[in-house]
């Protein structure tokens, strides 16, 4: 009874959110959610920790949230978005071409260098500007940033969220990085013919699908080879490849490229990559304000205010406004904006930590969700992303996924006599994948780009990203049925 108890919460978030509103499933899956935390023994005083935790998690992914829509409302306002989007036609006159180039090029330069949900503010926005429909453009954008959340921001679901906590071995991170890698890009090339179809089915089809494969291996082969070689850098190193070699193999030899309206996000890139490469200033960016003892539960949680990305947005938004003599700073359209998607957030936050944290008087949700799983036995690796996507659809985060399920993949593994490699590679593939359907996301992308309608961008990804799951589970299987 416990482990159908425990995977109930997720089960009325998503059939609510697809039958009804994300709304009305964050608030029905936090009554229940609710409920069964105090049903497994935990406290008020739990309870109350757990608000507080949730509160700082969603005033981490409103920080995030402010500055963007800071930043675009400036640019749009002084018309460096229309600029943009005529400077991308030097590159190639057909619109697919570039959607495909900017949905896949800039999601993965700015989900390598910043994380945080950074693509999804940034990338919809660019792609509406070229005439594409709302929820296709945050709909394709999270599909894609599927594969490019599973190193993150310089690695930090890998190290931070594997070999860390499970004191990997540097050769078994590079083998875990390099498996994920290859994983995921045979499932994402397989996954593009969704892309294709839920263009088709926008109005839009697609008559350069040649093109567009070229254009995905400049980005694939160089992925998994950084993979093997820079793990925490491969999705940065590999969207510059990829970026070159597609404006080479693109641009007409007499065309003469402005990157002129470019300069604020060039300058944000590099603003958002300093504290990685500068130590000093990375040391003094990762002050937080911390809560070790919420309530005397032994729940901790902080917050890193200046190592947000809402810095890099304000300082250059702040540029824009002045060199292009804004007539406004649209603060009351932002704030509004960002007070609605709290509404939604911390509620949907909330059930995430509840069920992490229910674990007081004897395991917790979570850890019934992952024991349950381990019973499939032989099928274990077939469901193993299931549960790296699982992880990421309830936390929000392919970091967290891996630091809540990775133990346990690891323990059903060496319980199972299989290769904790590529069952740890599944975990992290599956988590990654979960970007694309997790509330969070889908709530902040969505509401940045003035969509209303989230549970119609859940329902667009939810059965790619299953069958993506599926698909890695099954190359994963077949691996170790052929390598032992």
């Amino acid at each position: 009874m416990l482990y159908v108890l425990a995977l109930l919460p997720v089960l009325v978030l998503v059939v609510f959110s697809l039958l009804r509103s994300v709304k009305e499933a964050a608030v029905a899956g936090l009554v229940v959610a609710t409920g069964l935390f105090f049903y497994w023994g935990a406290s008020a005083k739990h309870y109350l920790a757990v608000v507080g935790v949730s509160t700082l998690s969603t005033l981490s992914i409103i920080m995030i949230v402010l500055g963007a829509l800071f930043l675009y409302n400036l640019m749009r306002g002084t018309g460096l978005v229309q600029e943009i989007s005529q400077s991308l036609k030097k590159v190639h006159p057909e619109k697919e071409i570039r959607f495909f180039l900017l949905a896949f090029c800039l999601t993965a330069f700015f989900e390598g260098v910043a994380g945080f949900g950074t693509p999804g503010a940034i990338v919809p926005l660019l792609l509406m500007a070229m005439g594409y429909n709302g929820l296709v453009s945050v709909s394709i954008v999270l599909l894609f940033d599927g594969l490019f959340a599973m190193f993150g921001a310089v690695g930090t679901p890998l190290i931070t969220g594997l070999q860390m906590p499970l004191h990997l071995l540097p050769d078994q991170v590079q083998r875990i990085g390099f498996l994920a890698a290859v994983l995921g890009v045979v499932v994402q090339g397989i996954l593009l013919l969704f892309v294709f179809r839920l263009l088709a089915k926008a109005g839009a089809p697609v008559q350069y699908k040649g093109k567009i494969l070229v254009l995905y291996l400049f980005f694939a082969i160089p992925f998994c080879v950084f993979a093997w070689v820079a793990t925490d850098l491969a999705t940065v190193l590999a969207s510059i490849t990829m970026l070159v070699l597609s404006v080479f193999y693109l641009k007409d030899k007499n065309a003469r490229l402005d990157l002129r309206p470019w300069l604020p996000y060039a300058v944000l890139a590099g603003l958002l990559v300093l504290p990685k490469i500068w130590t000093p200033l990375r040391d003094f960016l990762q002050w937080e304000l911390s809560f070790p003892d919420f309530w005397e539960t032994g729940i901790y949680s902080s917050i890193k205010p200046l190592f947000s990305p809402l810095i890099p947005f304000v300082l250059v938004g702040l540029g824009v406004a002045y060199f292009r003599k804004s007539p406004s700073f649209y603060l009351k359209e932002v704030t509004q904006k960002a007070l609605n998607i709290a509404l939604v957030l911390l509620p949907a936050i909330m059930i995430a930590q509840l069920m992490i944290y229910s674990g007081v008087e004897q395991p917790s949700m979570v850890w019934h969700i992952s024991s349950l799983m381990g019973r499939l036995q032989e099928a274990y690796v077939v469901f193993a992303p299931i549960l790296g996507l699982l992880g990421a659809f309830i936390t929000g985060s392919t970091t967290v996924s891996n630091l809540v399920f990775g133990a346990s993949q690891l323990e059903t593994a060496q319980l199972l006599g299989i290769d904790s490699a590529v069952i740890l590679a599944l975990q992290l593939m599956g988590a990654g994948l979960g970007n694309a359907i997790c509330l969070f996301n889908i709530v902040a992308a969505a509401s940045i780009a003035n969509i209303q309608d989230y549970k119609k961008i859940l329902a667009l990804n939810l059965t790619p990203a299953l069958i993506g799951a599926f698909l890695a589970g099954g190359i994963g299987w077949l691996l170790l049925l052929y390598s032992s």
